[in-house]
């Protein structure tokens, strides 16, 4: 069996779940997973790059967490959680430099 290659799935709304064949139903949790990774990579890094550019503030946006209520219709608690997925070696490598010069003096 090669659960790696593409099945069609039924629509979620439509009556077609029972009737899918178990090899097809494998098919498509690892082809669904796969699609849900690349979609979250993607929107980390379109997260990252706004954050980055400052799109918020060229945009009118109080921040990027306005930014991404408005624009996603999501809450402030899950746009504040991707912005913190989307780059944390950013925030995590700044508190190193802070240390580091805070101990150098």
């Amino acid at each position: 069996m090669n659960i790696h290659s593409i099945a069609a799935a039924p629509d979620a709304s439509t009556p077609g779940w029972p009737e899918l064949a178990d090899v097809d139903l494998l098919r498509t949790l690892v082809e669904t997973e796969r699609r849900r990774r690349r979609l979250d990579a993607a929107m980390r890094a379109a997260v990252a790059e706004a954050e980055r550019r400052g799109l918020a503030a060229d945009t009118g946006y109080r921040d990027t967490v306005e930014l991404l209520t408005d624009l996603l219709r999501i809450s402030a608690h899950e746009a504040r959680q991707r912005i913190e997925y989307a780059a944390p070696q950013a925030r995590s490598r700044s508190r190193k430099v802070w240390r580091v010069l805070a101990a150098a003096s």
